[in-house]
């Protein structure tokens, strides 16, 4: 069986690996096709994972619907080409138009319920969803839940051990502060926001008396801002992530991963709210191990407080207590996409 990997994020390629790695043991062959997305090319390049690219990343929305017709004639060419059983993906429209094409199954990993394209376009072509357990939203009969959330695929203590080697050989200085600015072009990005650029140098003021402060920035940061760059690869996130004392951003990704390692995290941006997204609520309300807040003052507050008062060996203990709860993801989603009884 040929399995397709279709990758659009450094998240994707961090949550299907050791899925991807079971798969080859087994006698699998998986083809990882990417983006020219952000940092995932050079994700794949250092972890020395060879992908083919079927398109580049667009911002606007007119480019998108303009770049489409190419990304999908170069996705089908590459899917017949390598003759593809199954195509995954975390909720590609294109993967799973492919899959209907080729006659390949499809398989999607949704885990925000607001994003309305996912809802109405994708889910409606793809075989198999699988989402995690607090997932707010029910697919059907097609639809399978898995415990805890994908980022334990790749966080969870069994697969991954921080490198503590990485702050001191990037000379980054301790205790620190990562900071995470998205760019908020995504396609479930629009009408959202985070911080703005004097919001974000008013953070960096709260918390430099405390703790040095990196940033990891979607955007090119300026000029005012660039001595502040994170100095470590891409790759090496999760260990900087993971001996930080403190993380705040506007991200979603980042927010779930550094939570997940027992750092204490704030995520702030307009998805915040009564209808925020069910992974978000569960990490602050089940487990305790993020604040999601939406009023800057109220951020500035919190981050005040969490830079001059470790809350480390806390929130240390709180994720013991959260990966001593749930299964193993990647087993779990090893099981579901070798099983097409549904």
């Amino acid at each position: 069986m040929i399995y397709i990997f279709e990758l659009n994020h450094p998240k994707h390629y961090y949550q299907f690996k050791y899925i991807m790695q079971a798969l080859k043991a087994e006698g699998y062959e998986t083809v990882v096709l990417a983006r020219d997305k952000d940092v995932l090319l050079k994700v794949l390049q250092e972890e020395n994972v060879p992908y083919i690219i079927f398109g580049a990343h667009r911002k606007t929305l007119l480019e998108k619907i303009l770049a489409t017709p190419r990304l999908l004639i170069n996705y089908w060419r590459i899917a017949r080409s390598v003759k593809a059983d199954v195509i995954i993906s975390k909720a590609s429209f294109y993967g799973c138009i492919i899959a209907k094409m080729t006659g390949a199954k499809s398989v999607i990993f949704p885990d925000s319920e607001v994003v309305k394209v996912t809802n109405r376009y994708v889910v409606p072509l793809a075989t198999r969803i699988v989402t995690p357990g607090s997932f707010g939203l029910d697919y059907g009969k097609r639809h399978v839940r898995i415990g805890g959330l994908f980022e334990d695929c790749y966080l969870a203590p069994s697969v991954f051990t921080p490198d503590k080697r990485i702050p001191a050989e990037y000379g980054m200085q301790q205790p620190y502060a990562v900071l995470r600015f998205v760019g908020w072009y995504a396609n479930h990005d629009v009408r959202n926001s985070g911080f703005t650029f004097e919001q974000k140098k008013a953070l960096i003021a709260a918390i430099e008396p405390h703790m040095k402060v990196y940033i990891s920035s979607e955007k090119p940061l300026p000029t005012e801002l660039q001595r502040y760059q994170l100095p470590t690869p891409a790759n090496a996130i999760h260990s900087v992530l993971a001996y930080a004392d403190l993380y705040l951003g506007d991200s979603q990704t980042m927010a779930t991963e550094a939570a997940l390692l027992g750092t204490p995290a704030i995520r702030s941006n307009s998805f915040v709210g009564p209808n925020d997204m069910t992974n978000f609520k569960v990490l602050e309300e089940r487990y305790g191990l993020l604040y999601n807040i939406r009023d800057f003052e109220d951020v500035l507050t919190k981050v005040k407080d969490m830079a001059a008062h470790s809350h480390k060996a806390e929130w240390q203990k709180k994720q013991q207590a959260y990966f001593a709860q749930v299964g193993d993801a990647n087993e779990q989603i090893r099981e579901v996409i070798g099983d097409w009884k549904l």
